[in-house]
Parts: structure tokens; C-alpha cells; sequence
């Protein structure tokens, strides 16, 4: 039977949870130990050859080390246990400083000296009221101390702030993941609805004989306006649509008062109109969550849809 010594190289933090399982690769015999926080330990009386040796710490899900070690039947055995300390890095564990025990430990120290000089009675000596006070005194300041004690080495509650801290930052992940993302979607919906705009102008005027060039042109720059403008933020981007969309309405009604009612009722015309009458109309808007669902609401008043008329128009995101 010999010892085989091992040394972690994890910080203490890491070390302190730590297990270490030996498990003898011929008899399957296992030992489980727990190392010191300096990351030392030793096992004794262990059968000479292969061990499997396995460290776990409670928060990995997987085992942070797992190798073979030869113990030595004439000699005893030392391995060094070296694991990859950046796997700790995302893990939720929290360098808690150390409790300052010394004042309790000193004054405990102090009792026991207290307590020793009344532990030279003998037999039939008389127990004065100084010495008896005395006694109780020192029983009752060992009883603060070990309460005090227990406090400073078991936190109330047993909380896990480093826990605390890693949701928390989880849920800051997440969060921006969601804003990022729905930025992104916001934005593609703008180019959609923008193309779709300047398509439905086009054909709308395509119908409407009495639109001079000059205007025709006047109303296709407006529905070009906001092509510059789909990386601003909601409540600037929401207003220049408004205003975009009220532009073109007021001139689409101009022209609508000389035409025939043909061409008032004509399918790419009334779609125009319902169109932007709904995009001038909007409330405000200061999130990307409101512009999304007032998008969704203009594009259901437009009888011919959106999609077909973006892609018609031009190329959306670039692609």
C-alpha cells in the first residue's frame, strides 16, 4: 500500500469546492477526497498501478480534469493536477474574502488562560462567590465568542452573490441580444415599407393623367425622402414618416380633385391613398416594439400588400 500526493493549480476560490475521485482501473475500488485550499492533498493506502483520477467542481458539468496516474509500489507517488483556469472564466464563482477571525480567536485564547487558573482546586477547597463569578463570566464570554464565530464563517441565508451576479448578467446579455435583434428586424421593415412606397407612387401616378412631370417628380422624390433615413431611432424616424406620408397624401388628394371618378376609384390609386393615409396618421412612437406593431398596422390598410411591391422597387438590406 503507498500514498500518492497531489497539487491543484487552481486559485482557492475554485479550489475550495472542489472533489477529486480515485477510481483503481483492475478492482474498480474508489476513493473520493477533498483537497486543502492551497490545492494539496494525499491519499494513503492505495494499491500499486493505474488510477483514474477525476476532478469535478460543482458548477462545470463536465469533469475539469480526468487523466491515469501511476502509483509506484516502492515509492511514493506525486502527480500534479494541472487544469485550464480559463474554463472558470464565465462560471459564476466569487473570490469571497476571508473572515478576520483573529479577535475571537484571541479572545477565546484569553478564556482558556482565565478557565486554567481556577482548574488547580482540590478536593474539599471551598468554591468562593469571586472565583464562581468568575467561572460564569468566562462560560458566558465563550458563548458570545462561538456565536460571533458561527456568524463570521456561515453567512445568514447561505446567499450565493456570485450566482446573483452571473443571472444578472445573463439577463443583460439577453437583453441586448433583443434590442439588437429587434433593431435589425425594424429596420429591414423599414426598407420594406420605404421601397414599397415608392413603388406604389409610381404606379398610382401611372393612373392619374392629369399628373404634370414636375409633379409626378415632386411626389417621387418624397417617397424617396426617407431612404436615408432607416438607421435613425423610432421617434425620429416616425415623425419623418409622418410627415413624408401627409406630403404625398395632400398632393395625391390635389390631383384627385380633377380627375375623373374612374381614376379616384382605381385600384392602385385607392391603395395609395389608404396607404399613406394610415402611415400620416400614426401615433409616436419611442421604441422599436411600438414602431413594428403601427408598421403592421399600415401595411394591413394597403389591399396590395407590401411585399410584392418592395421587391418590385428595388433590393432590400442590400441583398
Amino acid at each position: 500500500m503507498r500514498m500518492l500526493k497531489m497539487q491543484l493549480n487552481t486559485p482557492p476560490t475554485i479550489t475550495k469546492d472542489m472533489l477529486v475521485t480515485l477510481t483503481n482501473q483492475v478492482s474498480g475500488e474508489k476513493r473520493t477526497v477533498k483537497p486543502y485550499r492551497d490545492g494539496s492533498l494525499a491519499v494513503n493506502n492505495l494499491e500499486a498501478g493505474q488510477w483514474r483520477v477525476q476532478a469535478k467542481h460543482p458548477n462545470m458539468v463536465f469533469d475539469v480534469y480526468d487523466r491515469n496516474v501511476q502509483v509506484f509500489k516502492d515509492r511514493p507517488t506525486f502527480a500534479p493536477i494541472n487544469i485550464p483556469t480559463n474554463i472558470f472564466e464565465n462560471v459564476p464563482i466569487r473570490e469571497t474574502p476571508e473572515a478576520d477571525l483573529g479577535p475571537v480567536q484571541q479572545r477565546l485564547d484569553e478564556l482558556t488562560g482565565a478557565a486554567e487558573g481556577h482548574a488547580n482546586k482540590l478536593a474539599g477547597q471551598p468554591i468562593y462567590a469571586d472565583d464562581w463569578n468568575d467561572m460564569a463570566g468566562t462560560v458566558s464570554d465563550v458563548s458570545r465568542s462561538t456565536r460571533e464565530l458561527t456568524d463570521l464563517v456561515s453567512p445568514v441565508g447561505h446567499d450565493h452573490p456570485e450566482i446573483v451576479e452571473k443571472i444578472e448578467e445573463i439577463q443583460g446579455n439577453i437583453q441586448r441580444f433583443f434590442d439588437a435583434f429587434g433593431a435589425a428586424i425594424t429596420q429591414l421593415q423599414r426598407q420594406m415599407q420605404q421601397l414599397a412606397l415608392q413603388r406604389k407612387v409610381e404606379t398610382a401616378l401611372e393612373k392619374v393623367p392629369n399628373a404634370t412631370p414636375e409633379v409626378r417628380k415632386e411626389m417621387e422624390d418624397n417617397a424617396k425622402d426617407l431612404a436615408d433615413a432607416w438607421l435613425e431611432n423610432p421617434g425620429i424616424y416616425s415623425a419623418r414618416k409622418r410627415r413624408t406620408a401627409q406630403k404625398i397624401q395632400t398632393q395625391l388628394v390635389n390631383l384627385l380633385a380633377e380627375a375623373d371618378p374612374a381614376v379616384r376609384d382605381d385600384p392602385d390609386v385607392k391603395d395609395l391613398n389608404e396607404f399613406t393615409d394610415a402611415m400620416a396618421t400614426e401615433p409616436a412612437v419611442i421604441t422599436y416594439e411600438q414602431e413594428v406593431t403601427q408598421q403592421q398596422r399600415a401595411n394591413k390598410k394597403s389591399t396590395r400588400g407590401i411585399v410584392s411591391d418592395a421587391l418590385k422597387a428595388g433590393r432590400i438590406g442590400g441583398l
